[in-house]
């Protein structure tokens, strides 16, 4: 198994590979995700009138474990 978070100023769906897999914060803290090693389109899907600049990245997940997850990056679209 593999482990990443999607980091983000706001909360949002995080989806892995078109599979919803839960919200990116637990209250203030990042969540870590676990999938398969390989490559995967992760998504933050942030609430109604909030958008990130890339909502899909597609990143190669593997040599990860739940210490040091992989930090999956997304940047908010300041025009709202």
């Amino acid at each position: 198994m593999e482990y990443f978070t999607v980091c983000c100023q706001r909360r949002g769906s995080v989806s892995v590979d078109g599979i919803y897999q839960g919200e990116n914060k637990d209250g203030e803290t990042q969540r870590v995700f676990r999938c398969c090693a390989g490559l995967h389109d992760i998504s933050l899907q942030c609430r109604v009138g909030q958008r990130c600049k890339e909502m899909t990245q597609r990143v190669t997940i593997c040599g990860t474990n739940a210490i040091v997850p992989l930090v999956v990056r997304f940047l908010c679209d300041l025009q709202e």
